[in-house]
């Protein structure tokens, strides 16, 4: 099956296990000066957190799922990009994880790509598996090199032409194995992150602490009894 419609909202909270944003940017370097404020007393703050953040707690927890292009009320309204923005994002991806100490992480990451369908009636959205493979009348020319890292390249110049359509992007992030030895990772930034509740929160020694005596500790998600709208369509390893 590659279609599948869900109902809006999502029946999926964020927590320990999830987390919903609505933009790609991987790392802090994605990251424009208009991303970020000054508050009153002259400290900048960040208004967009890069995704490098939640990956890296996610690994350092139990894994997780990202959900890029659902909104903070749980509605999928999707991200809009062109073919070459996703090949853009995949490279984007390999970067981030070329850049995590003590190794790349790529391994442990699976992402699925859904193209979003608006429908009629509000309370559902159509979603349909993309194959990247496959070419298409209205994609633009692949293109040859992308540059990653940064907040531009070529390719965002396609983001108003009508070659682009709404993505659903799910980053799945595998849990430690338990039968390996315990890898603290650290994102590009040199910080390593760990999740609780529904925020990352950054790692201290009396974390790493903690974090090594509960090695064996079992999370459960209470969650996933209600994923079956989603999970039914999309098979996660």
């Amino acid at each position: 099956m590659d279609r599948a419609v869900v109902k809006q909202p999502l029946a999926i909270e964020e927590d320990v296990h999830n987390e919903f944003r609505m933009h790609t940017k991987l790392m802090l370097t994605e990251l424009g000066k208009f991303q970020s404020k000054q508050d009153k007393d002259g400290s900048i703050r960040r208004t967009l957190q890069p995704i490098s953040k939640t990956i890296c707690a996610f690994l350092n927890t139990d894994g997780g799922r990202l959900f890029l292009g659902v909104n903070d009320d749980k509605m999928i309204k999707g991200i809009t990009m062109s073919k070459n923005m996703i090949y853009h994002f995949f490279g984007s991806l390999r970067h981030m994880c070329e850049k995590f100490k003590p190794y790349s992480p790529i391994s442990r990451i699976r992402v699925s790509i859904l193209e979003v369908i608006s429908m009629d009636d509000k309370t559902k959205v159509k979603l349909k598996k993309v194959d990247m493979d496959k070419e298409e009348v209205s994609d633009f020319p692949k293109l040859a090199n992308h540059s990653v890292g940064g907040f531009f390249c070529d390719c965002f110049k396609e983001i108003n032409q009508a070659a682009t359509k709404q993505y659903l992007f799910i980053v799945q992030v595998a849990a430690p194995d338990a039968d390996s030895p315990t890898i603290i990772y650290q994102n590009e930034e040199g910080l390593a992150y760990r999740r609780r509740l529904a925020s990352n929160k950054c790692v201290y020694l009396d974390d790493l602490r903690r974090m090594m005596n509960e090695r064996n500790r079992v999370f459960v998600d209470l969650h996933d009894e209600v994923r079956h709208e989603i999970d039914r369509f999309i098979k996660f390893h």
